[in-house]
């Protein structure tokens, strides 16, 4: 009996999901990459203004049915028949206090900010250096 190996069962999974998810990303363009490929045909035989060529439309009509029925599919049914309608409900006020900056009263003892070095410590220098090594 024949087996398949398991490296081309994984790529052929592989394969198939980026297939699965070019086609469900890639869905609201399918409409236009049939324009684009049967644009003869859809000028010459599905375009509702091809009595009049002076309005340019070039089966742009038909593009845009077929963009709206994609949308239309897309679209959630259930969301189109459901209307919800939601009220507020005042369940607690508060009043929130106003601040304001020229209500603040001056200290009434000013605070010396003058900055005093009176700390040195000059012993540092003897204890702290780099190790000197002998070879």
């Amino acid at each position: 009996m024949f087996t398949i190996p398991s490296y081309f069962q994984n790529t052929v999974m592989k394969i198939c999901v980026y297939i699965f998810l070019f086609a469900v990303v890639f869905r609201p363009a399918f409409p236009i990459l049939d324009y684009i490929l049967n644009y003869h045909y859809i000028v010459t035989e599905l375009c509702e203004n091809k009595d009049t060529p002076k309005l340019g439309c070039n089966g742009k009509c038909h593009l845009k049915k077929e963009l709206a029925k994609a949308y239309k599919n897309d679209v959630p049914a259930s969301s189109e028949k459901k209307s919800e309608t939601f009220e507020t409900a005042l369940l607690f006020l508060v009043n929130i206090p106003v601040f304001s900056f020229e209500s603040i009263k001056k200290p009434l003892v000013a605070i010396n900010s003058v900055y005093k070095n009176l700390y040195s410590l000059t012993a540092t220098a003897s204890v702290f250096r780099p190790p000197i090594f002998w070879y």
